[in-house]
């Protein structure tokens, strides 16, 4: 499929975009525009050439449609966002950028499912979730933001694309609340590492369990950043530990490790009462 842009070639010219114009609004404008242009060639060629089997046609609506179009809804919600705080007193930004987050968390917890589903590269569903002969499956279409075309959609494509957009969007967010100060603090102050004993798989366990029950930063972080830190304080290399988290889920016990530091708190306690 020869008119697919790749993706770095995407990227580059939406970074060329943002450096080319000192204007914020009008990068998000022009950065839209580049999006909507790309997404109708796709549209065009999708509906007159069709795809050379089910394989490439998953393929583009799993990951080329979702990650352009993706990019199109980040750039919607940002120029949105500061089109409404230009009117906003300076001491009230704060409590709204946190309710937008809220807003956002809520949406990816409601859909966690399929995000797992990706960041475990796992493909049963592809058929069902990726062939446009599946569209009647469509996945809360009132919630996308984004026309439906039948010919240039799959029950799920959207969906995703909305999901890639919002945690571009929540990093968005995550930044305007870092001061200045705050930065330069963080740079200045190493991370004291410490030696980790246990198994590379009972981090990664770690890692999971604290990303997914919420617990750093009120939830507004990504597996990658919690899995990066857990990395930089121990010194461990994690490595693909999407493809570690199916060695814990085929486990006969998957919290091998969390049921360790259970029954250990829950031993330090008895002795100290005794």
């Amino acid at each position: 499929m020869e008119w697919i842009r790749s993706q770095k070639e995407i990227e580059a010219e939406l970074q060329l975009i943002t450096q080319s114009h000192s204007n914020t609004l009008v990068s998000y404008d022009k950065s839209i525009n580049y999006c909507q242009t790309i997404l109708e060639e796709y549209r065009v060629a999708v509906i007159s050439r069709g795809f050379p089997d089910e394989a490439s046609e998953i393929q583009f609506f799993k990951n080329h449609k979702p990650f352009l179009l993706g990019h199109l809804l980040r750039c919607r919600h940002q120029l949105s966002f500061e089109l409404e705080f230009a009117n906003i007193p300076g001491d009230l930004q704060n409590d709204i950028i946190k309710g937008k987050m809220l807003e956002v968390n809520t949406f990816l917890s409601n859909h966690k499912d399929i995000i797992l589903y990706l960041e475990l590269e796992n493909q049963r569903l592809d058929a069902q979730y990726f062939l446009r002969k599946n569209r009647q499956l469509y996945a809360s279409p009132s919630s996308i933001g984004v026309s439906f075309d039948p010919e240039f959609s799959t029950a799920h494509d959207g969906l995703l694309a909305h999901i890639k957009g919002l945690k571009g969007y929540l990093e968005f967010l995550h930044n305007k609340l870092r001061t200045p100060n705050t930065l330069v603090s963080e740079l200045k102050t190493p991370i004291a590492k410490i030696k980790w004993t246990e198994a590379k798989i009972a981090l990664t366990e770690l890692g999971f369990a604290l990303f997914y029950s919420g617990a750093i930063d009120h939830g507004n972080t990504s597996l990658k950043s919690v899995m990066e830190f857990l990395e930089r304080v121990t010194g461990m290399d994690l490595g693909d530990y999407h493809h570690t988290s199916i060695r814990i889920r085929n486990r006969s016990n998957p919290t091998k490790f969390m049921d360790k530091l259970r029954r250990t708190l829950q031993n330090w306690t008895i002795e100290l009462d005794e």
